[in-house]
């Protein structure tokens, strides 16, 4: 949990001066066509998105899920959560927050208002939001009272505070430095303002009374936000100055609001968009272009001419079009299975585009992979990772560095049921006997909207399953990207894994069903796109491992596979909790061990992913759990489909296999290469 200020602060000192200096020299030296190239874009350049909370209970549920894909795919430095008038969103947004700190590990720039509020009541606001591990408020006044369309010259809040410098003076007066602080800028100039140098006037006294930075309004002629970035540099305004960007979705709602909020509109946008205006998906497209474009100037430019290093995209709880435009600007590249990679092609030579409006390669993309049934594995160009998983944004876990392998697919899970912890392991496991970790049924409560709803489950897991090669595919579809999850994985197929998918989906069809895996890392550069983690500089390595379900004959297999493989150890149990352990040395006792690890300079060595043996059994009871919670419970007792799942939860074995021996061949390691041919799979 950070100040969205330091975050930026940081990557300012990392990156800013170098990359200047280098963009300038690019751009001196390359053609017009070039100077589009991702690569020009200043390194250390990022984005954030906002989010406002659904009036729904299940939009609320499809918000945590979008919020949950958007922050692990894309990768934003934060997210803002909006406030509605005189906090009538209060408990949604807060919930939207608390979410996103707590489970999403991502930092939240909370929206607060003063219109019509009292004091004591922001107040209760922000303790409110520090409870929930919130470290950023973006201060405001907030919209005109009710009846008022718009504020007028001269106008107040009706609160006990009058102005956003105001609710700044009050932040910064009960809680100090702990919260970072936003407020909100015009490129355009405020209505109650007497024009744009009055209102550079209020914002640089909110700057001087406590705020950090600016969120500026959407707008849409570039060169306006430039000469207002300019204008706030000559008034002493050295704050960062991050610009909205409001991606278009159809043209009467661009219309409507742009006029709603006197924002003016370039003759040339407005003309590529009148081409296309009762063609809403054309729109959509042209928006993108020109939202990438306009990013694209204002990251090139350098200081002196207005230029910034970050971009704000108001989404509108909108996942298409931003990701539309990041993969235009080469935030990140998309990985595509070879089998999917052919679909992809014929699509394209097929697809008749009836001519209104050619599609960039990023545009084909995105619409032949959000509208297929497959999920996208997305890989950012700019490793950024502190470690393999991703930490909590809370307080309390801020020295955390260690986890168990065994949750990596179920984070979420694994925070709940750790989250009334006195200290989070740092620097080794400890002992994993104390403390306890928290009950299953709130856990199983709390997600029972990740999966959808039943007939959402059902039509991921089966409508009914008959034959345990039902089950197998539905795992193998898992992992190539068809079922979009399974209860045991919450996510896509991690990064890491996605280099042995093929495998992966084999092993599943010929009855290993896998739920948590990766390959053997001998010595990976720590900034590697898929391996690094850890900052630059250093070395990682990994050992192999595999986690799955398998059947009493597999069990017995694997057995004979480790026996004849001394480098590895098998650890298993069935959901009686009845365990065996393969590899161990007689007289000796299973010991926690490192599955990842990092050397990196003037640091110690660092192993955030262990394996120990009692935490294992911790989590097969939740595992098996999960075959009558979140599968079992769709069928009808007296149904095949029911005793099939339930045969396989009650005789089927939860398999841990590791190969120690970590130094890979470009195979993938003889962890990959044995359990290959024990399921007689063609190599």
């Amino acid at each position: 949990m950070s100040r969205i200020i330091d975050k930026i602060n940081s990557r300012r000192s990392k990156h800013r001066f170098k990359s200047k200096i280098q963009n300038n020299d690019s751009i001196v030296n390359k053609s017009k066509n070039e100077e589009k190239d991702p690569i020009d874009i200043p390194a250390g350049w990022f984005y954030s998105f906002e989010f406002f909370p659904p009036k729904t209970e299940a939009g609320l549920d499809n918000l945590f899920t979008r919020i949950d894909r958007m922050v692990t795919n894309l990768d934003p430095l934060f997210i803002d959560v909006t406030w509605g008038h005189s906090g009538s969103t209060a408990p949604r947004t807060m919930a939207v927050a608390s979410y996103a700190q707590r489970y999403c590990g991502i930092d939240v720039l909370l929206h607060l208002t003063c219109t019509g509020v009292t004091r004591e009541l922001l107040a209760n606001t922000l303790d409110q939001a520090k409870a929930c591990g919130v470290r950023n408020i973006l201060a405001l006044r907030g919209d005109p009272p009710r009846g008022k369309r718009s504020w007028k010259k001269g106008d107040v809040s009706g609160g006990e505070c009058d102005r956003a410098v105001d609710l700044v003076r009050l932040i910064r007066d009960l809680h100090g430095d702990y919260f970072g602080i936003a407020v909100a800028g015009h490129p355009e100039g405020h209505p109650s303002s007497y024009g744009l140098g009055e209102e550079i006037s209020h914002l640089k006294e909110k700057m001087d009374a406590g705020a950090d930075f600016i969120l500026t309004q959407f707008f849409y002629d570039v060169n306006l936000f430039l000469e207002y970035v300019k204008l706030c540099r000559r008034a002493g305004i050295d704050s960062p100055i991050i610009p909205g960007i409001m991606p278009i979705q159809s043209f009467s709602s661009f219309m409507r609001m742009t006029e709603f909020c006197n924002i003016s509109v370039p003759p040339k946008v407005l003309h590529r968009l009148e081409q296309f205006k009762h063609d809403d998906e054309a729109i959509k497209k042209i928006g993108c272009e020109i939202a990438s474009e306009m990013c694209r100037t204002i990251l090139l430019k350098t200081e002196e001419d207005g230029g910034v290093d970050g971009v704000h995209f108001y989404t509108l709880n909108l996942e298409r079009s931003v990701t539309t435009i990041l993969l235009s600007m080469g935030a990140f590249h998309i990985e595509t299975p070879a089998h999917e990679t052919q679909k992809n092609d014929a699509h394209e030579s097929s697809h008749d585009d009836a001519g209104s409006h050619e599609l960039s390669d990023s545009q084909k993309f995105v619409s032949q992979n959000f509208n297929n049934d497959k999920t996208t594995h997305f890989q950012s160009h700019r490793s950024q990772r502190l470690f393999p998983w991703r930490p909590s944004a809370m307080k309390a876990r801020l020295n955390e560095d260690v986890r168990p392998i065994n949750w990596a697919n179920r984070p979420k899970s694994y925070v709940m049921r750790t989250e009334f912890w006195d200290e989070y392991p740092n620097g080794r496991w400890g002992d994993s006997t104390s403390p306890a970790f928290g009950e299953l049924s709130h856990v199983a409560h709390f997600y029972s909207f990740t999966l959808g709803s039943d007939e959402d489950r059902r039509a991921m897991l089966g409508q009914s399953p008959t034959t345990p090669l039902d089950v197998y595919e539905v795992f193998a579809k898992y992992v190539e990207g068809s079922v979009p999850h399974i209860p045991w994985c919450e996510t896509p197929l991690q990064s890491e894994s996605f280099t042995i998918q093929s495998k992966l989906a084999a092993l599943n069809r010929a009855g290993f069903l896998t739920i948590n895996s990766q390959p053997p890392v001998n010595g990976a550069k720590s900034d590697h796109p898929i391996f690094g983690w850890g900052g630059p500089g250093g070395r990682v390595y990994q050992k192999a491992y595999c986690e799955c379900f398998v059947s009493k004959l597999n069990m017995d297999r694997l057995i004979n596979m480790v026996k004849e493989n001394p480098s590895m150890n098998l650890f298993a149990v069935n959901n009686l909790l009845e365990e065996l352990q393969v590899g161990i040395r007689e007289g000796e006792t299973a010991r926690t061990m490192a599955l990842t690890w990092g050397v990196f300079p003037n640091r110690e060595i660092q192993q955030p992913t262990i394996f120990d043996p009692a935490t294992f059994l911790v989590w097969a009871e939740e595992a098996f759990s999960l075959w009558t919670s979140m599968w079992l419970s769709l069928y009808d007792m007296d149904s095949k489909s029911y005793e099939l799942i339930e045969n396989i939860r009650d005789t089927y074995f939860l398999v841990a296999i590791i190969d120690n021996d970590f130094v890979a061949d470009k195979d993938g390691g003889e962890l990959w290469r044995s359990l290959l041919d024990l399921g007689n799979i063609e190599q």
